[in-house]
């Protein structure tokens, strides 16, 4: 589905080398939530629809095939 392609490509994102304070400033998510998601201290999923949209679109753009 939809949504759990969004979900495999903002985990990609997560799992890159670009640094929460560079996905911050392009997103608007704030870099503590994603260094959060990058420990494992918090779900992707639980993230707003809004912010999730604002996450893989950026993906879309920064990350390689």
């Amino acid at each position: 589905s939809l949504y759990f392609m969004i979900i495999e490509i903002v985990k990609r994102l997560m799992n890159s080398d670009i640094s929460a304070t560079e996905i911050e400033k392009a997103t608007g998510v704030d870099a503590s939530s994603i260094r959060r998601i990058r420990r494992g201290e918090r779900k992707l999923e639980n993230l707003s629809f809004e912010k999730g949209v604002a996450l893989y679109e950026y993906a879309k753009e920064h990350l390689c095939d």
